[in-house]
């Protein structure tokens, strides 16, 4: 009789482990050990050939795989999270470093950002035309 463990641990049949999700033989009449009888009982384990066809209602996912699945999901929301967090950071570092410059500063920076510069340009009208362009 082929098993395969349903459950999210690995357990040990025989000494040897079973892996969630992964199939394994059991010898002859095993099946009708107090321990294998009490995991099939419980659903821990099921008979591979029953479990291979995913019935209708199920969505054909382990509990194993859907617990990685959701780790995963968890690692790239915080990742995502962090990145959102710094990229948020380095700009109120640029806006504070602006409000900071003097006017040669804010020239070199305006020029540097592509950004229309004239002799007319007060220092105020720079930090506007810097903000406009950084999206502040």
């Amino acid at each position: 009789m082929n098993i395969i463990n349903k459950s999210r641990k690995i357990i040990s049949i025989n000494g040897e482990p079973l892996l969630p999700g992964v199939t394994m033989n059991l010898g002859e009449g095993m099946e009708k050990h107090p321990a294998i009888a009490d995991y099939l009982e419980r659903g821990v384990i099921a008979d591979a050939s029953k479990a291979a066809a995913p019935s209708a209602d199920s969505t054909g996912i382990s509990d194993f795989e859907r617990a990685k699945i959701a780790e995963e999901a968890i690692a790239k929301y915080k990742a995502e999270q962090e990145a959102a967090a710094q990229a948020k950071a380095e700009k109120e570092a640029e806006i504070k470093a602006v409000k900071t410059m003097d006017k040669d500063a804010l020239i070199t920076k305006a020029l540097g950002m592509g950004i229309d510069v004239s002799d007319s340009d007060t220092k105020d009208t720079l930090k506007e035309k810097i903000f406009k362009a950084l999206g502040v």
